[in-house]
């Protein structure tokens, strides 16, 4: 089976550099024309479903997608965004004023250490995997799936598929409208290409709008 990762489209947050966490914040006019781009890529890759985050950035990119490959979608609240808690709505410097204890402990140590009310990094890899794990199962007669849903967790998912520690996640980019597949086999998971952005011209130009921020 081939699995292909996309993240959604830029929010005004994204661009504003706002944690959004699980805060439902809309695509923006860029976001819009990132998942339709997406969609158009994703039409010829022969998707047969399509599995979304039901944050509404997410599943207005999936919807988008689902039009052009004419998938079905399948909400998948699992693969929601982290919980960032009281850090959500703030930018990075506003959760440091505003909670700087809370703040230098989690960003000393996300994997482990959780914002106020909000999850860690860990809690974020454990539950995609449960849920990519759910997902396949239900889809073990298909070839060929789509998962829309946002940059932490799928940097999180992709770090475990390919070995990396949870404190070297920021190592690698997933930006607004990419897409990552991953191929699983018997068992096995092997990333094939990461952050594919190729489907939007020449996109390194607007890069820093784009970067996640966790």
């Amino acid at each position: 089976m081939l699995i292909f990762f996309v993240r959604h489209g830029l929010t005004d947050w994204n661009a504003m550099r706002r944690f959004q966490g699980t805060c439902d914040i809309p695509l923006n006019e860029t976001g819009i024309q990132q998942a339709q781009a997406a969609g158009a890529r994703c039409s010829q890759l022969h998707i047969e479903r399509i599995y979304h985050s039901t944050l509404v950035r997410a599943a207005k990119t999936a919807e988008m997608i689902a039009d052009a490959c004419k998938a079905p979608l399948i909400p998948s609240p699992g693969f929601n965004e982290v919980c960032l808690g009281r850090f959500q709505g703030l930018t990075f410097e506003e959760s440091k004023a505003k909670f700087p204890a809370e703040s230098a402990r989690y960003f000393a140590d996300q994997e482990h250490v959780a914002p106020p009310d909000g999850e860690s990094m860990l809690d974020l890899q454990n539950r995609a995997l449960r849920t990519l794990d759910s997902i396949e199962q239900d889809a073990k007669n298909c070839e060929r799936i789509a998962v829309v849903s946002h940059g932490a967790l799928l940097k999180v998912l992709l770090s475990q598929i390919v070995g990396l520690p949870l404190s070297s996640f920021g190592r690698f980019d997933i930006s607004n409208g990419s897409i990552s597949i991953v191929e699983s086999y018997n068992g096995i998971r092997r990333l094939v290409t990461l952050n594919d952005i190729s489907h939007f011209g020449d996109p390194y130009t607007a890069m820093t709008a784009s970067r996640l921020m966790i």
